[in-house]
């Protein structure tokens, strides 16, 4: 590929989410220090990635590594036509271009390997997984499951721990790092992200914003301000309330109005907690144990920051569901400035008569050292307990996530984004600072920890501290519960 920063995030994956303090002037000093170093002792700090080489020759395999013809089943339990693609087989080649990246990097590894890859493509995959594991047969040699099923798989002990499967390199550029880092447990690693699944795109928490609604109101370019490092909360709360209008002067904001953004609640607050540097998950000690510390100051104030920005009237429209995929068609309507959803829900916009560009999150304030962004829950690669061959398993996922490399990756990245959807040049750039700095939600105790808090924050709530203080015992419970199941399990 030939964006330099693009092939940083795709191979090396190290930028991760870092955090300041703000405290307020009152505040003694003391404890403005203490809380700065309490922020910066749980968050690593932001490297920059090397740039790597280009894929090598040849797959991870030993010589003449054959498996004679045999036929490796993936249930696949994405079957979401709001994706790009949900498919990870081709019968054919066809002319579009993701369609025939995903057949080239099948037939890749199948003449690699003397292997035939098929795939069922059903939902509910865990309880057909589980069902499996359960008979004690090995029907399916590779399940994808969204990230809450995959977890799930792992607590109730049917999938195979990757420190199971020898022939695995989890270090290797072609896994997403960054999902790794956070999806471990005790360094114990039951369901992975690779190149090989288009998801880990699909699902990133993107924000757009209308160019010609910009240029009307005459507001700041963003783009600028992107790279000037002063694209911030109050920025985009500035440009939003701009634009806010009663366009049909009844005196009320209804469905008929503009206003500066729309999204819906999960997705919406999400992609903002993140781009602030905060979090909504559990956090991980030195030992990769997690533990909870989201009933912190640092968290408060970013919190209800972000729940005082959506309170402002005209700023966010109310109408946004995950039904109606955060107000898409108040978008395409062109009845808001920003709009904020998964980055594959994009698609939807290449008809769009109005001209759109993407952004990363806005930062919590100027001081910020970074932008920070999402990745959202994709769907991760589960190997069943009862999987016949573990070595033979990794031999080949390691083999269709290396293949994807320089197949599957360009096209969806090169052709179908920067081709098909934005229409500037200004996005890309956009879109490697987002795809630089993911970061990934733990599955535990994840209903308390962003569900009902990204509730509290979208209808304008601020008491995080008594919320904590009345889930906290559940939320310790389900820390538990996810270390002894993990650490039982293997």
């Amino acid at each position: 590929m030939k964006n330099k920063v693009l092939r940083s995030f795709l191979f090396s994956l190290t930028a991760v989410l870092a955090v300041t303090v703000q405290a307020c002037a009152a505040q003694p000093q003391q404890e403005e220090d203490a809380s700065k170093a309490q922020a910066q002792a749980q968050t690593p700090v932001v490297t920059e990635p090397e740039e790597v080489p280009e894929t090598e020759a040849l797959p991870p395999i030993p010589e003449g590594y054959d498996l004679g013809g045999y036929e490796f089943t993936i249930l696949n339990g994405n079957t979401a036509d709001w994706l790009y693609t949900y498919r990870v087989t081709a019968d054919e080649e066809t002319g579009e271009a993701l369609n025939d990246a995903i057949f080239k990097r099948n037939l890749t590894a199948e003449d690699a390997l003397n292997v035939k890859v098929t795939a069922i493509d059903q939902s509910g995959a865990r309880a057909a997984a589980e069902r499996s594991v359960k008979a004690g047969d090995d029907a399916y040699d590779l399940v994808l499951e969204i990230t809450s099923e995959s977890f799930q798989m792992a607590l109730n002990g049917s999938s195979l721990s990757y420190d199971k499967i020898p022939s695995i390199d989890l270090s290797n550029p072609w896994w997403v790092q960054n999902s790794l880092r956070d999806y471990s447990i005790a360094h114990h690693i039951y369901y992975a992200v690779s190149l090989f699944d288009t998801t880990h795109y699909d699902y990133v928490r993107s924000l757009m914003f209308n160019k010609d609604m910009r240029v009307d109101y005459d507001l700041e370019n963003p783009y600028e301000l992107v790279n000037e490092g002063r694209w911030t909360l109050d920025r985009m709360r500035d440009m939003g309330s701009a634009v806010a209008t009663d366009l049909n002067g009844n005196g009320r904001w209804d469905d008929e109005d503009r206003y500066g953004y729309t999204s819906w609640s999960r997705n919406g607050c999400e992609m903002y907690v993140y781009a602030v540097g905060g979090k909504l998950s559990v956090n991980k000690d030195e030992n990769d144990m997690p533990f909870f510390d989201l009933n912190d100051v640092y968290y408060y104030d970013r919190f209800q920051a972000i729940s005082a920005l959506l309170s402002i009237d005209g700023f966010k429209a109310d109408f946004g569901t995950s039904g109606n995929h955060g107000g898409l068609d108040w978008f395409i309507a062109g009845q808001t400035l920003f709009f904020s959803e998964s980055l594959g829900n994009s698609h939807s916009l290449r008809d769009m008569d109005t001209d759109f560009g993407f952004l990363p999150g806005p930062k919590y304030n100027e001081e910020q050292p970074e932008y920070y962004s999402f990745g959202g829950t994709p769907y991760c690669e589960n190997v069943p307990i009862t999987a016949g061959d573990p070595e033979r398993t990794g031999y080949i996922l390691e083999t269709l996530a290396w293949a994807s490399q320089d197949t599957v990756v360009p096209a969806f990245y090169d052709v179908t984004l920067n081709g098909k959807v934005t229409r500037d040049t200004e996005s890309g750039p956009m879109l490697d600072i987002i795809f630089n700095s993911l970061s990934y939600p733990s599955q535990v105790a994840f209903e308390q920890c962003d569900t009902q808090v990204t509730d509290m924050i979208w209808s304008g709530k601020t008491d995080f501290a008594s919320y904590f203080a009345k889930c906290g015992k559940v939320i310790q419970k389900a820390i538990d519960k996810a270390i002894k199941s993990y650490e039982e399990n293997n």
